[in-house]
């Protein structure tokens, strides 16, 4: 949480940041002044201190108003007008600026933190006025794992525009009608329309704008053996066929809020094989089991390890190790969900730390065969002291 951020800055033995960004793309400077920009601009924070943020004059009036940051300043009131003119160039002028402000207002004799893409030229800049700068890594990000009560609103509100788009996505091909070759395609005043990845695409896309949400990336239509990666989104003109699995994977990004949410569902248009109903089934023992196991404390390492066990337990082969295999299962059971689609806290061999009470991550096993195509089921659950609320409130059914 955001008054975590002075904790673990002690931690580290470091009295103060620094961060110079635009806030509309940059996750972690919105998340610390909940001001949304498109153009770059100033955080400065001191230990134990309200932090302060210094915006272009025409961006005053709103950084005071949107902002939770109280102390709201304007380069004109460090001389930037001047400090730009000064420099051979207005860019290499704008870093110069920063780094005195820097210098002024954190000053040179202890070490500040600064986020690790930090520019070249602006480090060089501010090691030219004389500071010590640390590249911060899990700063600000591990405050944002554990989520106060209006961010996990904010996910619920997406969450439910991912619901709104998926079903009626499931319903168009519920409703879908089989011609010889096993495409779907549906019929609109009286034509036939064959039904394809980018018609149903743009059912998830109209109804993300109707909730006030947009597909940052493209949400991921994969039908039949395409399925098997996991993260092939779908071409538009991609076909869908009856009788094969349909992986629709949903993440938007609220556009006022900026937080998202995740949801997968695999569902087949007609009657699954016996080896897409077995995949089916194991995936969503597996998911439940993994819901009924987590809670704060348990290890996100753990949390794979039991995903590995229910999956080769049912034949199926997996990563464990760094095992390189062509079928099966071949990612991390889940990840932190927040200002960004993948963030920590994370349920993969490598995190060997306990999970938290209030983190929102994603419970996601899957099975792939390039013959067959993929089978993904995925929650997004609040983590709490004895367990986890299930944050979605969608049916889980293979067969429409």
């Amino acid at each position: 949480m955001r008054n975590d951020v002075d904790k673990i800055l002690v931690k580290n033995g470091v009295d103060a940041m620094l961060l110079y960004s635009e806030s509309a793309k940059n996750a972690n400077m919105y998340y610390l002044t909940e001001f949304l920009a498109p153009d770059p601009f100033i955080f400065l924070k001191h230990v134990d201190q309200d932090p302060m943020i210094v915006v272009k004059q025409m961006e005053v009036p709103r950084a005071k108003k949107e902002s939770n940051t109280k102390n709201v300043r304007s380069f004109f009131d460090y001389d930037y007008v001047r400090t730009v003119k000064s420099a051979p160039d207005p860019k290499a002028g704008e870093i110069k600026f920063v780094a005195s402000l820097a210098k002024k207002e954190l000053g040179a004799s202890k070490p500040i933190y600064v986020p690790s893409n930090l520019p070249v030229v602006l480090a060089d800049a501010l090691k030219h006025e004389g500071l010590k700068i640390r590249p911060m890594f899990d700063v600000v990000e591990k405050a944002r794992e554990t989520k106060e009560n209006k961010e996990i609103e904010a996910i619920k509100s997406v969450q439910r525009a991912v619901e709104k788009a998926t079903s009626k996505a499931i319903e168009l091909i519920t409703n879908a009608e089989v011609d010889t070759n096993q495409s779907l395609f549906c019929r609109k005043d009286g034509k036939r329309e064959t039904l394809t990845v980018g018609k149903v695409r743009s059912i998830f896309d109209h109804t993300f704008v109707d909730n006030g949400c947009v597909a940052e990336e493209e949400t991921i239509i994969a039908c039949g053996s395409r399925g098997a990666d996991p993260h092939y989104s779908g071409e538009p003109k991609d076909i869908l066929k009856a009788n094969q699995p349909i992986a629709l994977d949903v993440f938007p990004k609220s556009v006022k809020k900026r937080y998202v949410s995740d949801m997968t569902r695999t569902v087949v248009k007609g009657r699954a094989s016996k080896a897409v109903k077995k995949m089916f089934e194991t995936v969503l023992q597996t998911k439940n089991a993994a819901m009924d196991a987590i809670k704060a404390g348990v290890l996100g390492s753990d949390m794979q390890n039991l995903c590995y066990n229910m999956l080769e337990k049912a034949g199926y082969q997996t990563i464990r190790g760094g095992k390189q295999i062509s079928k099966g299962y071949v990612h991390g059971l889940g990840h932190g969900i927040g200002l960004e689609i993948h963030e920590g806290p994370s349920m993969n061999d490598f995190y060997k730390y306990p999970l938290e009470e209030h983190n929102v991550i994603s419970v996601e096993p899957g099975l792939y065969d390039p013959r067959i195509g993929g089978v993904r089921i995925e929650d997004v659950v609040e983590v709490t002291k004895k367990g986890c609320t299930d944050l979605t409130h969608m049916d889980i059914l293979l067969e429409v």
